[in-house]
């Protein structure tokens, strides 16, 4: 769907409004048309003789049509604007919604600075042109059907010659709206850019000042900002020659109708009425034929940022239901993978390859291996923030991709290896995805996970502000906040993916304590670099480039003095080099 048909969908809603609005604008140039024929018959009657009853009555008619053109007027503004604002609501919106649907190799490859700015600065260009826009537009047709007749009525040479500069007009707006278009669609994309750079700076400030780096920033700031700047004033050199020139050319057909219309008045062919109303009404048409410059550089401004808009918003969701989903109510937690391989898109190297693995419901397995070898891409396809082959990966028998999504994830408790928390409050944060969550629920949980002495220590408790991200927690602080707000849930599958790597030995003993007994009844993956989280599960799957290297429990595993009897024997030797 092009730009501006995808766009054109948004009115359906508010087909009223627009329809009324419209009538509006005609039915105010109906008015309007009105004032210049009064006008005339007052010029010509007074000519013959000038009354106070003849200025009352004219000047009173005058006054009643200025006031019938302002209802209609204040009308089409408070419907048309009015509307432009709900489209507006509508595509962030569903701009939005969609932003929710993509998966997660999308927002590996987009920056979030320049979603932000397609969601904000593209927007409002979109919204000028279903307003502003399309109000002047309408302006301007209905001025022009119904002014033009009655000027060619008066003298058809004359109209003729007030639009002699009419070709200039066409090709002038010809090619500045190409040049306008393609220079915003450039400047919206810079926009982007700077949105960008200053949300990654601001995200890592921490990093950036700890390398003494924010000279450099601003420096690089400063260019990026230039280059905004730079395309922005070629837009706008171009936009303040378009304008000027099509006032120009508009001016040539009023200096023609001057000269020659002035012969016909002196020649008698035409009344001084007639000339002023023929003025008035070429007057009338000046602003409707300037404003459409303005029309077509906003609606190219709108194009432009539309079809950015477009980009995105016509990207389909690899993850999404399936057409045959699943009648099922309730996951119990059997987990299959046959078979099941995976490659990231654009990457030559599969990430998991012949993985065969079944996970009864309520058993508890860990994954150990190097960096990379596809503990965390396992996980993610459990929670189907990646997607496998159809039916290499089975939910309680059915194909995963079966399983209605909203089932699928609020069944899961899932702690990635990278926590992210909210600018609110510790209690909003913890019961994030729980609706109407308890406080006496939140508090076990948090003691759960460990966190319960931290949070006694705030101010406020559970009801601190943490900040952006939590800037104010520590990392083991936010790891445990991340736990609590899983077990929250009390899902049917508990997923930690290096969820203790920041917490010290004592807290997770602790933690790991605590998780034993919400373990039970529940099936657990959890993903590890350190022996003592995983040495109780009841499978452990050791894991190397993408391959199932060993499996089997602790003792078993160190037994077979392969990978994982190493990385423990080399534990141990830590351990008690610590410990001397």
């Amino acid at each position: 769907m092009t730009p501006f048909r995808k766009l054109v969908t948004y009115f359906r809603p508010y087909r009223r409004n627009l329809i009324i609005g419209v009538s509006c604008i005609f039915l105010m140039n109906i008015a309007k048309l009105t004032g210049p024929t009064v006008l005339r018959n007052a010029v010509d009657d007074l000519t013959a003789g000038i009354t106070s009853l003849k200025l009352l009555q004219y000047g009173g008619l005058l006054v009643l049509i200025s006031l019938v053109q302002g209802v209609f007027l204040f009308t089409q503004r408070r419907l048309l604007i009015n509307m432009s604002r709900d489209i507006e609501y509508d595509l962030r919106n569903d701009f939005y919604s969609h932003l929710q649907k993509l998966p997660l190799q999308f927002f590996q490859s987009n920056r979030t600075g320049d979603l932000m700015a397609r969601a904000t600065n593209d927007l409002s260009a979109v919204r000028m042109v279903v307003g502003p826009a399309l109000m002047y537009s309408g302006n301007t047709v209905f001025a022009t059907v119904l002014i033009v007749p009655i000027m060619a009525s008066i003298d058809w040479r004359l109209t003729l010659l007030a639009f002699v500069s009419l070709p200039l007009v066409a090709i002038a707006t010809n090619y500045f709206s190409k040049q306008i278009h393609d220079r915003f669609e450039k400047v919206q994309e810079y926009f982007g850019s700077v949105s960008n750079r200053a949300q990654e700076s601001l995200s890592g400030v921490r990093v950036m000042r700890a390398y003494a780096q924010e000279d450099a920033e601003i420096e690089s700031f400063r260019q990026v900002n230039r280059q905004y700047v730079s395309h922005n004033l070629g837009l706008i050199r171009i936009t303040s020659i378009f304008h000027p020139i099509l006032q120009f050319f508009i001016g040539l057909g009023f200096l023609a109708v001057l000269w020659y219309g002035g012969r016909l008045t002196i020649q008698g062919r035409i009344t001084i009425g007639q000339f002023v109303e023929f003025t008035l009404y070429l007057g009338y048409l000046s602003w409707p034929m300037i404003a459409l410059g303005w029309v077509i550089n906003i609606f190219q401004r709108g194009m432009a940022s539309m079809n950015r808009m477009n980009q995105i918003m016509s990207i389909e969701p690899s993850i999404k239901d399936s057409e045959n989903s699943c009648e099922i109510t309730e996951i119990q937690g059997e987990i299959e993978f046959s078979d099941m391989s995976f490659t990231y898109g654009g990457s030559g190297q599969p990430a998991l390859t012949d993985i065969n693995l079944r996970i009864a419901p309520g058993q508890t397995i860990a994954l150990v291996g190097p960096v990379g070898s596809g503990k965390s891409t396992l996980m993610n396809l459990v929670t189907r923030l990646l997607d496998a082959e159809p039916g290499s990966v089975r939910i309680d028998g059915y194909p995963i991709n079966r399983i209605p999504l909203s089932l699928l994830r609020s069944s899961i408790g899932y702690v990635p290896q990278e926590t992210f928390l909210f600018s609110e409050s510790l209690a909003e944060n913890i019961a994030f995805g729980v609706d109407g969550a308890r406080a006496i629920d939140i508090e076990q949980a948090t003691e759960e996970a460990g966190f319960a002495e931290d949070i006694a220590a705030f101010p406020m408790g559970l009801e601190t502000i943490i900040g952006e991200r939590g800037i104010t927690l520590s990392g083991g602080q936010k790891q445990r906040m991340t736990i609590a707000r899983a077990i929250l849930r009390r899902p049917r599958v508990l997923m930690l993916d290096d969820a203790l790597s920041s917490v010290d030995t004592y807290t997770e003993e602790k933690i790991l304590r605590h998780l034993r007994g919400i373990m039970r009844g529940r099936t657990c993956i959890i993903s590890s670099h350190r022996i003592s989280t995983v040495k109780d599960a009841d499978l452990i799957i050791v894991l190397d480039q993408g391959c199932i290297v060993e499996r089997g429990t602790h003792d078993e595993l160190v037994a077979q003095g392969g990978f994982y009897a190493e990385l423990y024997e080399k534990q141990l030797l830590e351990e008690e080099l610590a410990a001397s």
